[in-house]
């Protein structure tokens, strides 16, 4: 069996999605979580110079992305086929190109720009992205969004959902139950809901 260890910051972050997928396939990992002098530390050995790193029988990847669709591939959560691999990758792309503005929001500390983010994504970012994950789950007979089991797909739009759970978007999500129906479907798996329960206080 390998051996796997996730080298990140405490939090979620680009990292979460990696640890979630550990805990829905029931695989063990030593989930290191660095800060301050310890980071320092390790980044010269990083392949990049930045976190997170999977190392896999001593052998480091970088990338969240490549990290992500490793492990989906490592645990069959990435569909049966090529069709369902290239839907859990768009599905993925999807999720990246709501980043740049979620990162304006949650991180700049221009409040100017924070209140422009935010703006842009409750009357735009959003409501393209759940109309768009609705259409495809309705494609796909509304239990997950590709094919008949769960996926990185799933998984990811769960992450993604939680930095959502914020007052400041309170109320965007009643328009897709669906969507809502498909986060508590992720969070209620065994293996996801156990990991859920016990997360670290700072994440």
């Amino acid at each position: 069996m390998p051996s796997y260890k996730l080298s990140y910051f405490k939090g979620k972050g680009r990292g979460e999605l990696a640890r979630l997928m550990f805990a829905a396939a029931g695989k063990e990992f030593e989930d290191e979580r660095l800060a301050g002098e310890e980071w320092l530390a390790f980044k010269p050995k990083t392949p990049y110079g930045q976190m997170p790193v999977l190392t896999v029988d001593g052998k480091m990847i970088n990338q969240s992305g490549a990290i992500v669709r490793f492990l989906a591939r490592e645990f069959g959560l990435y569909g049966k086929d090529n069709m369902e691999n290239t839907r859990c990758d768009v599905i993925l792309e999807t999720i990246s190109d709501i980043g740049t503005d979620m990162i304006k929001y949650f991180f700049d500390k221009d409040e100017t720009k924070k209140a422009e983010a935010l703006k842009t994504l409750k009357e735009n970012s959003l409501p393209k992205f759940l109309k768009f994950l609705t259409t495809v789950l309705e494609g796909n007979g509304n239990k997950y969004l590709v094919g008949s089991d769960l996926t990185v797909a799933d998984i990811a739009v769960f992450d993604i959902l939680e930095w959502f759970n914020d007052a400041a978007f309170s109320g965007v999500f009643n328009d897709y139950s669906a969507i809502q129906n498909l986060v508590d479907r992720v969070k209620s798996v065994p293996n996801i809901k156990k990991y859920l329960e016990s997360r670290p206080a700072d994440s």
